[in-house]
């Protein structure tokens, strides 16, 4: 491992310092994680692709009923008729 000094801004580092407050991990171990997934490992921009590429992805199906529909479906109401029958 090597050390190195970065310069880092004023909303940077209390960003950074407060994850390090909140995940009990070091400011360098947050940042050597930022830069495997980013640079090294390409987990985050393949993350964007993935998602990107999904967006709007049931947009045409026509097998769905329309949003409102299925939301009042799913919002009925059965006590009124389990309440008629007492």
């Amino acid at each position: 491992m090597k050390r190195t000094q970065i310069y880092l801004s004023t909303e940077q580092w209390k960003m950074l310092h407060a994850l390090s407050f909140r995940t009990h991990q070091s400011m360098s171990d947050l940042i050597r994680t930022a830069l495997d997934r980013f640079y090294i490992r390409g987990k985050h921009s393949n993350f964007a692709q993935a998602v990107d590429s999904i967006f709007g992805l049931w947009a045409d199906r026509k097998d769905l009923p329309d949003t409102n529909t299925y939301i009042r479906m799913l919002r009925r109401d059965s006590r009124s008729k389990r309440l008629r029958r007492d």
